[in-house]
């Protein structure tokens, strides 16, 4: 060891020697944290006696390794992890710029370095989104074993109603949309055609701070426009400012009934972003309510016999039920093309029995028709298996 002197390119300066209490890495990184500033970025550590330095530019993310004044011999390296920094100061305080040979690759010139950074960058990005990617399968794995995936809409429906009344309200139906409310906790909403949006509010959960708006209103990501005006300043609801004005109901669970159930595609990033399991969603009020008996269902009307035999035969055709047993999928892997005219009865078909079609899920092909199953129809399918 030999003695050094530490630098910042505001002019600051402090002499470091051997012997002391503190290493020199330890000391030069402790000298970079207390000067590291918005116009301090660049510090070095020097030999002058052997004409060498250590420089670390960190707002560019470069490591320069120098050698001579008057004509120096300049080499660059890409910072790739939090580690660098300390292994380097202690290899060079060790053996000036010889000792960082096997510390590389080191490039030439400031060219070499901006290539080399580029291409990093643009590999930890994508290790970035592979993980995201990873992360986000994972999460929608965990909900697609959840109850309320395997929950029925209609039964859903049912026992939010049931949950509601029990709860001293009245489903309040207002232009053929209906809301079912147990409190703050549960909030929903459907169509007379079955989309719907249910939200949940965890207060005491990892979510459950209101504070950042904006980052409230990032939740509701991807939720479909018609589907976000249901919980757009909803009255007699706890509700959060949103950053263009009005309200969101507050929540720390959101998923559609666009289509199959799922979670809203900001409520994932989110999930994704902090490290959080389904369970930060508050989801298991909901589904500890769910699994309590089922209400009694009211008797349905009838289907039409002819109807239902053209339905259930274009079903043996071409379809087969999800693995929840919750939606018919018609026409599977087929185009508007592909299905033809036989698409065009069918939909007629869904319509004269009042069947609920929903939006196919994303990656479907075109000619996909989602809808969702009805016992009556379950029972005549067992003639078609």
């Amino acid at each position: 060891m030999r003695p050094l002197t530490f630098s910042d390119d505001g002019d600051d300066e402090q002499d470091w020697l051997p012997g002391g209490s503190r290493s020199a890495a330890d000391a030069f990184l402790e000298f970079v944290a207390r000067r590291r500033g918005e116009d301090t970025t660049s510090f070095s550590m020097e030999d002058s006696a052997a004409e060498e330095a250590l420089v670390f530019m960190l707002d560019i993310g470069a490591i320069c390794r120098v050698r001579g004044w008057q004509d120096p011999h300049t080499e660059y390296r890409v910072v790739t992890s939090r580690s660098d920094h300390h292994t380097l100061a202690t290899e060079f305080a060790r053996g000036g710029f010889a000792a960082l040979d096997l510390h590389g690759p080191w490039l030439p010139d400031a060219e070499s370095f901006l290539q080399a950074r580029s291409a990093h960058l643009g590999q930890r990005a994508a290790r970035n989104r592979a993980g995201r990617d990873e992360r986000g399968a994972e999460l929608r794995s965990e909900f697609d074993r959840s109850v309320l995936r395997r929950t029925h809409p209609r039964e859903l429906r049912r026992r939010l109603e049931v949950l509601t009344r029990a709860g001293g309200r009245e489903p309040a139906t207002v232009t053929g949309v209906t809301h079912y409310r147990t409190g703050d906790a549960v909030n929903a909403w459907f169509t007379a055609g079955g989309r719907g949006i249910v939200v949940t509010f965890d207060p005491a959960g990892p979510l459950g701070s209101t504070e950042d708006a904006r980052a409230h209103a990032a939740l509701y990501d991807g939720v479909p426009p018609d589907l976000l005006a249901l919980v757009r300043n909803v009255p007699e609801t706890r509700a959060v400012p949103h950053p263009d004005g009005g309200t969101l109901v507050a929540a720390t669970g959101i998923f559609t009934f666009s289509g199959p159930c799922a979670m809203a595609d900001g409520l994932v990033t989110r999930l994704q972003e902090d490290g959080l399991g389904i369970e930060a969603t508050g989801l298991g009020l909901l589904e500890s309510l769910l699994e309590g008996p089922a209400p009694d269902a009211e008797p349905a009307a009838p289907l039409d016999p002819e109807a239902l035999t053209r339905f259930c035969r274009i079903w043996a055709d071409t379809g087969y039920n999800d693995r929840w047993d919750t939606h018919y999928v018609l026409f599977d892997s087929n185009t508007v093309e592909e299905a033809g005219p036989a698409r065009d009865d069918l939909l007629e078909l869904v319509r004269t029995l009042g069947l609920e079609r929903v939006d196919a899920p994303p990656g479907a092909s075109t000619g996909e028709v989602w809808v969702r199953t009805d016992p009556r129809i379950d029972a005549e399918l067992g003639n078609w298996s």
